[in-house]
């Protein structure tokens, strides 16, 4: 396939009223790929905002792994075999951009955050960044976060809704880790900015109308823009043990360093990434033990055996019980369902030929449920990660949770072990135990949450 010579000239190109940047074609529409375009005007907007599972696996039976459906009025061209995933992923021939992917419901809001930026731009940052993931920095994270997730889940009343619980939890930690301490004021305030920007991901309406979710959410990202850039200059002339810190004064092995506004921009994507997608992560894997009670007694019991022990860097891999239920409640909740692209040129996908600028969407709630890879794949069943099975090792793109290929999840290691001392704790002080008459039920978009806040009663043991 022709490279493309200059991507900065190809976006502005796209800029032009006839293909404007803001959307992609729908040229997709019309083009000989299986799929279907659904209900008329709503085509399956409803399906993938409140029940993207089923919605998927409908599509999936009907079409196969990689299909065409239409959401918000959009078409899409969703990606699900490994084999296709993998050559999304990796993008050998550079034909997919994320930019331009994931501009349409997060560029504004999230703007030249690390998951947003292509090729070598993309390269570049990271790069630098990784200097701030370096083992002797990890180390100093873990041994941050052990104080606020222990005193914090003492505190905790019997019963009480999970989710909201571990959102707050995880913001602290997030904090903490990332930040230094803050004001309780400024925390709440940090929580508001970003939860207004995170659900204005899914805002029909991507306009600042006064009032709407869009407006809400970009009033949020702009308090966040002053509240990063005071934060960047005092860490400037007083640097800490945080990331932020260590952002300030990283550097790659050219010797080149973050501008402020470049640390701001990539600290409001961090913060999201990790606050959200870990409270995500946490709820999951609660409502897997609650529901699969003889689950979480295996678990307690490989937990227990530490004797209240913290884990530290070191110890990243152990509790390896604890990582399978891990990894089946990520397989089964995605805390990432759809990794956005849109291809820069026509391209042959899947075996079927995509037209330039069309939408795609990389979907692990069709990959993680294929039961050419899973045995019963809408089953809870941590043993599948174990030797002999290792169901997630037939295919290197079968199972990603973290995403894959250059863009995969910086942070992966570190949300690892910052869930499993959460889960070390928490199992080690309560039996979980459900409350509402029914097990919860999890909305998949814009991040994978417990429609129902996750009732739950905690019994010290």
């Amino acid at each position: 396939m022709q490279q493309v010579p200059n991507l900065t000239g190809y976006l502005q190109s796209l800029r032009s009223p006839a293909s404007p940047l803001d959307r992609p074609s729908r040229a997709l529409a019309h083009a000989r790929v299986p799929g279907e375009p659904g209900l008329p005007l709503l085509g399956h907007t409803l399906g993938f905002l409140f029940s993207s599972q089923a919605t998927m696996d409908r599509l999936r039976e009907q079409h196969g792994p990689d299909f065409r459906m239409q959401v918000l009025g959009n078409p899409v061209f969703i990606v699900g075999n490994p084999a296709t995933v993998r050559e999304v992923m990796l993008d050998r021939t550079k034909t997919f951009s994320n930019e331009l992917g994931w501009g349409p419901a997060i560029g504004k809001l999230f703007a030249r955050g690390l998951m947003l930026l292509d090729f070598d731009e993309h390269r570049h940052d990271r790069r630098i960044m990784q200097a701030a993931f370096r083992t002797e920095a990890m180390r100093g994270y873990v041994e941050l976060m052990h104080a606020p997730i222990r005193s914090t889940i003492a505190r905790w009343p019997r019963e009480l809704q999970l989710y909201p619980a571990l959102k707050q939890l995880t913001l602290n930690m997030a904090c903490r880790i990332f930040l230094g301490v803050l004001p309780e004021r400024e925390s709440e305030q940090l929580n508001h900015a970003f939860s207004a920007a995170v659900a204005a991901s899914v805002a029909v309406v991507k306009r600042e109308v006064p009032g709407l979710l869009f407006a809400r959410g970009m009033r949020g990202r702009r308090w966040l823009e002053r509240f990063f850039l005071q934060l960047v200059k005092e860490r400037r002339l007083r640097p800490g043990n945080d990331l932020l810190s260590e952002l300030c004064k990283a550097k790659s092995e050219q010797g080149e360093r973050f501008e402020d506004k470049a640390i701001v921009d990539h600290m409001i994507f961090l913060l999201m990434a990790a606050h959200d997608t870990t409270t995500s992560s946490l709820s999951s894997v609660a409502h897997c033990l609650i529901t699969h009670p003889e689950w979480q007694e295996h678990a307690r019991a490989e937990v227990g055996a530490r004797k209240g022990a913290a884990l530290t860097w070191e110890e990243r891999e152990t509790l390896p019980l604890l990582d399978n239920i891990f990894d089946e409640a990520l397989r089964l909740y995605p805390p990432a369902p759809y990794l956005a692209r849109r291809t820069l040129r026509a391209c042959t996908l899947g075996g079927v030929e995509i037209p330039e600028n069309s939408a795609l969407a990389v979907s692990s709630l069709v990959t993680h449920r294929m039961p050419e890879y899973w045995k019963e794949p809408a089953r809870f069943d941590p043993l599948r990660f174990q030797a002999p099975r290792a169901e997630h090792t037939a295919h290197s793109h079968v199972f990603y949770p973290f995403g894959g290929g250059p863009h995969i999840c910086i942070g992966m290691h570190f949300a690892r072990i910052q869930v499993k001392t959460v889960l070390s704790e928490l199992l080690g002080r309560y039996q979980l135990s459900g409350l509402a008459a029914a097990p919860s039920r999890f909305v998949a978009v814009p991040i994978p949450h417990p429609r129902d806040g996750l009732p739950v009663r905690l019994t010290p043991l």
